[in-house]
């Protein structure tokens, strides 16, 4: 008895010693897991990439061969998931090492917030990156299921329209569209799925529905430079539908705004080579929002230049009425109707001539018929003197007066 008391106390204290010590192992690994995050993180912040990806790979293998974590253990994994994603996708370029990283997150973490965002990263690099639109659409469908309330579910959804549209599928990119509009219908998703509409109708002919679609969408006044898209896309419409005069309207209208301007300009200057071999037109009609658009444009206002008859056959330039005039930097509008420049100015007015202080020669050509008169007349010549009348005849015996 006396001795198998003290042996199973040494047990005891054996087993309560090889609790401790491994108790201390797993503190120092878990401080050598944090410490090893920490100069992967310094690594990635000094834009050292292939060796803060390196260091991540090996922290990440520490951890899947400790065996089962604690709650500290899984936060450092999905913390290094998320990197290891981040870094091949955005730094490194290796579109599948990020897919496969994401994914196993996704697997390991399916409902966290990074998660989430993993699905929707695997999803666009489907799209934007591999091309292969069906697995993009598959991953997009796949998150709105699973989170139809979340903010990533929406621009799935847009994301989902474009795809279709990528693959020419034109009927359901609207249907996906349509149903962004009808879900969420006051998000900026929406703004864009109802542009995503009307460029489906306009790629299908279908010009009617697509510029009452962009018209609509005018209505409530999207961002500038979304309006300025907006715009673009109804010239092109209008020029479609042979209106080549209401379409310059909407190409200078877009023109401070658009993201490409020299498309903007080249647009112009084909139409107004064609506005001189077109019928006569006085004036176009133009809806009122496009008129307020034109009227002020930002910086300064444009009016644009049409090509009239004056009923002779002669050809004249005038401006469309109700819109302020465009002032180009090379100087005043030729009469054949080619800009000097297409960059739209602010209109000025021209100071009105100094008054000269020294008489000049005549100019072989008349002062215009605006010009202001000039303060201080130059001297004119002396009016020729009235010849002389005839004397009254005298008597032979008289004398003429001196």
């Amino acid at each position: 008895m006396s001795r198998t008391r003290p042996t199973t106390e040494r047990g005891l204290v054996r087993h309560a010693a090889g609790v401790v010590l491994l108790l201390v192992a797993l503190t120092g690994c878990r401080t050598d897991i944090q410490s090893g995050i920490d100069e992967a993180n310094d690594l990635l912040y000094r834009e050292q990439y292939v060796a803060a990806d390196q260091l991540y790979r090996r922290l990440l293998k520490r951890l899947e061969a400790a065996g089962e974590l604690d709650d500290e253990g899984e936060g450092q994994r999905l913390l290094i998931l998320d990197r290891l994603g981040k870094v091949n996708s955005i730094y490194l370029h290796d579109a599948n090492a990020a897919i496969g990283y994401y994914q196993l997150l996704v697997r390991l973490y399916p409902k966290s917030e990074q998660a989430i965002a993993a699905r929707s990263t695997i999803a666009d690099i489907y799209h934007h990156r591999l091309g292969d639109l069906q697995a993009a659409i598959d991953t997009y469908q796949k998150l709105i299921s699973d989170f139809p309330t979340h903010a990533e579910a929406r621009r799935g959804q847009l994301q989902m329209a474009n795809a279709y549209f990528q693959l020419r599928n034109y009927e359901q990119a609207r249907a996906e569209a349509e149903q962004l509009v009808n879900r969420w219908p006051k998000s900026d998703e929406a703004v864009q799925a109802r542009f995503q509409i009307a460029n489906s109708y306009y790629v299908q002919a279908r010009i009617p529905q697509a510029v009452a679609t962009y018209e609509r969408l005018l209505e409530d006044q999207p961002p500038p430079s979304l309006a300025a898209l907006v715009l673009f896309e109804l010239g092109n419409c209008f020029q479609e539908l042979d209106q080549p005069e209401r379409a310059l309207a909407y190409y200078y209208a877009c023109l401070n705004d658009h993201p490409d301007p020299l498309t903007v300009q080249r647009r112009i200057q084909k139409i107004r080579a064609r506005l001189s071999n077109i019928r006569p037109l006085p004036q176009i009609e133009l809806p009122d929002y496009l008129r307020q658009r034109l009227a002020n444009p930002g910086d300064g206002g444009v009016r644009p230049r049409l090509q009239v008859s004056d009923g002779s056959g002669v050809m004249h330039e005038q401006f469309v009425p109700g819109v302020p005039q465009l002032a180009p930097k090379g100087g005043p509008q030729s009469s054949t109707g080619s800009d000097p420049t297409l960059t739209p100015e602010t209109p000025t007015t021209a100071p009105p001539p100094t008054p000269p202080t020294k008489a000049s020669p005549p100019s072989a050509s008349p002062p215009p018929a605006n010009a202001t008169p000039p303060s201080k007349k130059a001297p004119a010549p002396a009016p020729p003197k009235p010849a002389p009348e005839p004397a009254p005849p005298t008597a032979p015996d008289e004398t003429p007066a001196p």
